[in-house]
């Protein structure tokens, strides 16, 4: 009996000592495993920083009145005008959950305050040329996905190109913001986020491109239009 116990004690003993020799060992690959795979399903992504947007042009219009019997045929002139929306830098915040390490659902909120520029011309009483602006208070809330393309990543991982698109409401104020014009956006783009490190919780700089075409808000016609936009951000991944 005694003996039998000899060989099965020395064996429990070898098995122990491999277990400690071979546990720290094995936590610490799981924790550069579980590092090297953030972002995974359940991460989450806030940023915040600027975004610019491109004017267009609203075109020309004319003043007209009706002429006074026998003052000749057609409409009267009074003036020409031809008006622009310059372009806009302002602030811009986004959200965003993960629904796996490439594919990420988020919410963001845009501020810009565009001019609306009227350059007044032709003026039949011959008064000098000249210009007129008014601000806008541009809102803009969307909704987006985002495709991180990981087979593309460099830097171990810490540069990450992606590409992303959706839809937002859009309202603009003006006229000492007392008239509101309300509208839908489309945006699509492509970018790169920088991460500074690799673990699950990390900062990192996120900036994009894209166009934006713009259904509605402050216009002098119903045609869409579309106009490019960049944005650089903080980001920071938990």
């Amino acid at each position: 009996m005694i003996g039998g116990l000899v060989p099965f004690a020395g064996r429990t003993a070898l098995c122990a000592v491999l277990l400690v020799a071979v546990l720290p060992s094995a936590a610490r690959a799981q924790q550069i495993y579980l590092g090297s795979t953030a972002p995974h399903r359940g991460s989450w992504e806030v940023s915040g920083g600027a975004i610019w947007s491109d004017g267009y042009d609203l075109g020309s219009r004319s003043a007209e009145l009706t002429r006074n019997t026998g003052g000749g045929t057609g409409p009267f002139e009074l003036f020409t005008s031809s008006t622009e929306v310059t372009t806009a830098t302002g602030g811009q915040g986004r959200i965003g959950v993960y629904l796996s390490r490439s594919i990420a659902l988020e919410a963001g909120a845009q501020f810009l305050r565009p001019v609306v520029s009227s350059r007044l011309a032709n003026d039949a009483e011959e008064a000098e040329d000249t210009t007129a602006t008014e601000t806008i208070s541009r809102y803009v809330f969307d909704g987006a996905v985002v495709f991180h393309m990981t087979g593309l990543s460099f830097n171990g991982g810490k540069g990450v190109p992606f590409l992303t698109g959706g839809a937002g409401y859009l309202r603009e104020l003006h006229d000492r913001d007392e008239l509101i014009e309300t509208g839908v956006t489309y945006h699509a783009g492509a970018g790169l986020k920088l991460w500074f490190g690799q673990g699950a919780r990390r900062l990192g700089v996120r900036a994009d491109v894209g166009v934006a075409m713009r259904d509605g808000g402050f216009d002098f016609s119903d045609d869409r239009r579309t106009v490019p936009t960049a944005g650089v951000s903080l980001a920071y991944l938990f």
